[in-house]
């Protein structure tokens, strides 16, 4: 195992000084992130899984050349979010290794709180100062250090070196906890929960670092909630998605009855999808039942407020919509009455 002691990072750069040799052709690639697969409750009893929190932001990485930094959103390799928190740049600067990748959720957290608080991570500042948030980068991982590449080191001796690099929080960098043991793991998830916070990350001990594959190395397990919505319209389908729909656009009632936007649910698998379009092809209609259409919502279809279904999702947002809401089923036994925002 590559070991990585501190050390200032060297006088490379600047008017008088030579030039740092060529990055490794890494550096200059797009990086896919390794995913994780949906686990359960009973995934944390597993001995050889280590745990960490997990954290409601952005998936990002973040490429260390020197003085050169970027924070690189992970799905479209498009936003540099260092262009505009120069306070993080300069965090990432000051560690002790001349280059480096690591994985990283680009996360706001309420001010002086370790409570994260999602938003789109190119938040302008009069968004975040309105909610009064702060931007940090949660670093979970490595995949390389100078020209030594880590993704075949297992998760463990990863780990290692990353607490080498950042061997405690600073204020813009956080090293999320990894927990070991049955009993500590089930603490940790159980206070989480608690907390309502979202959840934690089951990770294999000897695990590689597996770009762009999804295995049950990696297990998110997650505190959600559930609740009824009623469905209101549906989006155009994509791909294997274009002959039935994409989402089911949801609402609930409020003390008048009228209809209010909660979100869209996705999670459908293939006999629901056409159990469900049926359906709601029945009661099409061309007006919206919605007291308001956010912008972003772009119907194929709106149908009469009938049909009630249940979701599970994360949370929901300061104005009420679900957080990454998924179908559980349909729910016929609910009256549309019942089907009521909280109070």
């Amino acid at each position: 195992m590559p070991s990585y002691k501190p050390r200032q990072t060297s006088s490379y750069g600047g008017r008088k000084k030579k030039a740092p040799p060529p990055a490794p052709a890494i550096y200059h690639l797009k990086i896919a992130p390794m995913g994780v697969q949906d686990g359960v409750r009973a995934d944390i009893k597993a001995p050889t899984k280590r745990q960490q929190r997990k954290f409601d932001g952005t998936r990002s990485f973040v490429i260390k050349d020197f003085n050169d930094v970027q924070i690189m959103g992970s799905r479209k390799w498009v936003n540099d979010y260092g262009k505009n928190h120069p306070e993080l740049v300069e965090a990432v600067r000051k560690l002790p290794v001349d280059r480096a990748i690591w994985d990283a959720e680009f996360t706001f957290f309420k001010k002086g709180t370790d409570r994260d608080f999602f938003l789109n991570a190119l938040a302008t500042p009069e968004t975040i100062k309105k909610n009064d948030v702060e931007a940090k980068l949660v670093i979970f991982d490595v995949l390389y250090v100078d020209s030594d590449d880590l993704q075949q080191v297992p998760f463990d001796d990863r780990m290692d070196i990353l607490q080498e690099i950042i061997p405690k929080d600073t204020e813009y960098l956080i090293r999320p906890k990894t927990v070991k043991g049955v009993k500590e793991k089930e603490k940790q998830a159980q206070e989480l929960e608690k907390r309502k916070l979202e959840g934690v990350v089951e990770k294999e001990a000897e695990s590689p670092y597996r770009q762009g594959e999804e295995t049950p190395e990696w297990l998110k397990v997650k505190n959600w909630k559930s609740d009824e919505a009623i469905v209101v319209g549906y989006t155009q389908g994509n791909n294997s998605r274009a002959s039935t729909f994409g989402s089911m656009i949801l609402a609930q009632r409020d003390k008048q009855g009228k209809l209010h936007y909660v979100g869209r649910t996705a999670g459908l698998k293939n006999k629901d999808l056409a159990i469900m379009l049926k359906k709601m092809q029945a009661l099409k209609t061309t007006k919206t039942s919605l007291v308001e259409v956010p912008e972003d919502v772009k119907a194929l279809s709106w149908v009469k407020p009938e049909l009630v279904v249940e979701v599970k999702f994360l949370n929901r947002t300061p104005n009420g919509v679900l957080r990454m809401p998924d179908f559980l089923r349909e729910r016929p036994d609910k009256p549309i009455s019942q089907v009521t925002l909280p109070h």
